[in-house]
C-alpha cells in the first residue's frame, strides 16, 4: 500500500511542478484571482469525465455530512486561497523560487497532522521538517532577477504570498486525509472539492468590468490557463490517491519533491525567465533531503 502511495505522490509531484510553471505564464498580465478561477473551471470537465468513466457517480455519495464539508473546505483552501497566492507569487519571484518556498507546506501538514490526526512525532519527522525549513532559508536569501527601480530587492511580497499558499495547502491536505475514504474514488472527491472552489469564485467573476477584462486575454493566456488547469486537477487527484493509501507524514512529503522538477524544467527551458544560483539549488536539495528523511519514517 505504501509503495502504491509513493508512486501516486511522485506522479502528483511532476504534475504539480508543471502547474507551477504553466501558472506563471497563464496569469502574466491578468488578475491572478480571475485566472485561477478559470483553471478550476477548466479542470472540472476532466475530473467529471474520469469519474463518469469509472462509474463513480453510480454509487451513493457520502451525503451532507462532515466528509463533504471537509472536502469543500479543502477545495476552497487549496484552489481559492492557495492556488491564487501561488500564481500571484510567481509574478514576483518566478516559478522555481515560488515552488520551492511553497514546499514548506510540508511543515504545516506535519504539524496539523500531529495536532488534529494524532500522527506520531518522531525524530525523523522533526529532522525532515528542519531540513525543509533550512531549504526555505536558502531560497529566502536568494535574489530574483526581477528589478524594481533599477536595483534588485528581496522579494518580500512574493515570499509572503508563497508562505500563505504553503499554509493553505498544508491545511487542505490534513482535511482531505480523513474524508477522502468516504467517496467512491479520490477523483470523485477532487471533483466535488473543485466544484465548491468554483462556486466560491463566482462572485469575483461577475464583478463589473470582468467580462471585458476576460475578453482582452491573449491566446497565450488561454493556452497556459488550460495547461495549468489540467495539470493542477490531475496532480491533486493523484495526491488524493496517495493520501487515501498512506498517512499524511508519508505521502505528502513525496509530493513536495516537485521543486526539483520545477528547477530542472526552468533551467532547461526558461533560462531567460529563471536565473538559478547556488542558494536556490541548495534550498531545493535541502527540501528534497527533508522529504526523503520523512519518507523513511513511513
Amino acid at each position: 500500500m505504501f509503495e502504491t502511495a509513493a508512486v501516486y505522490a511522485l506522479i502528483s509531484a511532476v504534475l504539480l511542478a508543471l502547474r507551477d510553471i504553466f501558472g506563471r505564464f497563464a496569469v502574466r498580465g491578468i488578475d491572478p484571482i480571475t485566472g485561477t478561477a478559470f483553471t478550476a473551471i477548466i479542470g472540472l470537465p476532466v475530473l467529471w469525465f474520469v469519474s463518469a468513466v469509472r462509474g463513480d457517480f453510480s454509487d451513493p455519495w457520502p451525503g451532507l455530512g462532515w466528509p463533504l464539508l471537509f472536502i469543500a473546505i479543502a477545495g476552497i483552501f487549496r484552489v481559492c486561497f492557495a492556488r491564487t497566492m501561488l500564481f500571484a507569487a510567481t509574478q514576483h519571484i518566478g516559478s522555481a523560487r515560488t515552488s520551492t518556498i511553497v514546499a514548506t507546506n510540508l511543515i504545516f501538514a506535519v504539524i496539523f497532522g500531529i495536532i488534529f490526526l494524532g500522527e506520531a512525532l518522531t525524530f525523523t519527522i522533526g529532522m525532515g521538517a528542519f531540513l525543509v525549513f533550512v531549504g526555505y532559508l536558502f531560497i529566502a536569501r536568494s535574489h530574483t532577477n526581477h528589478k524594481r527601480g533599477g536595483s534588485q530587492n528581496f522579494p518580500y511580497v512574493g515570499m509572503g504570498l508563497a508562505l500563505g499558499c504553503a499554509l493553505a495547502f498544508g491545511a487542505a491536505a490534513v482535511l482531505v486525509r480523513p474524508a477522502v475514504g468516504f467517496f467512491t474514488s479520490a477523483n470523485e472527491a477532487n471533483f466535488y472539492s473543485n466544484t465548491f472552489a468554483v462556486a466560491a469564485f463566482m462572485p469575483f467573476l461577475f464583478r463589473k468590468g470582468k467580462i471585458n477584462e476576460i475578453k482582452s486575454w491573449t491566446p497565450s493566456n488561454w493556452r497556459f490557463l488550460v495547461l495549468a488547469g489540467l495539470s493542477a486537477s490531475l496532480g491533486v487527484t493523484f495526491l488524493y490517491l496517495a493520501l487515501a493509501n498512506a498517512p499524511v507524514v508519508y505521502a505528502f512529503p513525496i509530493s513536495q519533491s516537485r521543486p526539483l522538477f520545477v528547477i530542472a524544467i526552468s533551467w532547461v527551458f526558461l533560462q531567460s525567465d529563471e536565473r538559478m544560483n547556488w542558494r536556490v539549488v541548495a534550498g531545493a536539495l535541502a527540501i528534497f533531503t527533508g522529504t526523503v528523511t520523512l519518507i523513511f519514517n513511513g
